[in-house]
């Protein structure tokens, strides 16, 4: 990652659509602890979020790997989870592509 230590939203600025596989991979090959898994979690939710809002896409096989992630360790990721669904907005305007799915994990 081209990480030069002066990011604000590290995980939204590293999104990568092109590399969603790539961090999926990482993150189930890894030994990561419970911080790290959730940095790369949040890389790979921007960058799927990223992925939806380039090509107007629906879900994947990609999205199934990560909700499965997700539900399996819920707990850790529940501020993630919490983030993307925006529980409290009804705009639609206002949503992320991806919160609709993040709303059905949650």
């Amino acid at each position: 990652m081209p990480y030069i230590g002066i990011e604000q939203d590290w995980d939204i600025e590293m999104a990568d659509s092109n590399r969603i596989t790539e961090f999926i991979k990482f993150y189930k090959e890894s030994n990561l602890c419970d911080d790290k898994k959730v940095a790369v979690m949040a890389l790979i939710l921007s960058s799927y979020d990223d992925l939806l809002n380039e090509n107007n896409l629906e879900i994947d096989d990609r999205w199934n790997e990560i909700k499965s992630i997700l539900e399996s360790e819920r707990v850790i990721f529940i501020d993630l989870i919490n983030y993307w669904s925006l529980s409290n907005e009804v705009e639609e305007d206002n949503l992320f592509r991806i919160t609709l799915l993040m709303r059905n994990i949650k």
